[in-house]
């Protein structure tokens, strides 16, 4: 069933969120449901007119009667809000490894909200890397509350002290440091270095409206909502993704 196969690709099973959002939008592109593709940077609303601006200023207006909103980010003229539930930021620290780039870690899983995750990445400024060498850059994921993001313990500088110690702790070693002296069969290392890149934070926060009769609110994750499908949609954009499954 189709939303038996999308559940594991959400799951981890088969291919990851954005590879499945990839699919979905190249599916509702040919179905003609994405008049304005991913184009849109902003939407207002006034009453049943839906006005949505892209990112060289063009616009397109819309008539609706319901409008279903999974995402209020970038909306406007939505009811008054009667509920903010706020959670923890995700926060991402990017990182450029400077030394210790070769390796054969992927993951380090922590038990601590601060650098929670560590994930290793072929690096991009190398190019396509094709001459059987893995240059590996980082990016750390932590999980922070407003207060922990404006404290210093809980900065991208700390965050690399605490990555460092990671790297240290698993055996990824520095570029070579020549030969020890008792054994000049042994080599000598440099410790690991990496240098901060960026740091992205995502804000967890959703609202609650006041209710309108013009608008539904979901509130699901993509998994509850293809979990909550009694059957498969008949609908032309079904068909199509039916298709590429059974192709694929």
């Amino acid at each position: 069933m189709l939303q038996e196969e999308m559940v594991q690709v959400l799951e981890g099973q088969g291919r990851n969120s954005l590879q499945v959002w990839e699919v979905l939008n190249f599916i509702l592109g040919l179905s003609g449901q994405l008049p304005m593709g991913d184009k849109v940077s902003s939407i207002n609303i006034r009453d049943n007119i839906l006005k949505a601006t892209t990112h060289d200023s063009r616009l397109g207006r819309f008539e609706f009667n319901k409008l279903i909103i999974f995402d209020d980010q970038g909306v406007f003229g939505l009811p008054l809000i009667r509920k903010q539930q706020i959670g923890k930021s995700r926060v991402l620290d990017w990182f450029d490894v400077r030394s210790g780039m070769e390796h054969d870690h992927d993951c380090f899983q922590t038990e601590d909200h601060f650098v929670e995750k560590v994930i290793f990445y072929p690096s991009d400024r190398f190019g396509n890397q094709t001459s059987g060498r893995t240059r590996k850059d980082l990016v750390a994921i932590s999980h922070l509350d407003e207060n922990q993001i404006n404290n210093f313990d809980y900065s991208s500088t700390m965050a690399r002290f605490k990555i460092l110690q990671l790297m240290k702790d698993a055996g990824i070693k520095g570029a070579r440091n020549g030969r020890d002296t008792y054994n000049p069969e042994i080599y000598r290392y440099y410790s690991p270095k990496i240098e901060a890149s960026q740091r992205e934070i995502i804000p967890d926060v959703t609202n609650y409206y006041e209710e309108d009769p013009r608008f539904e609110f979901r509130y699901d994750t993509a998994d509850e909502l293809i979990k909550q499908f009694s059957e498969e949609p008949d609908s032309y954009a079904s068909k199509l993704l039916n298709l590429l499954t059974k192709t694929n």
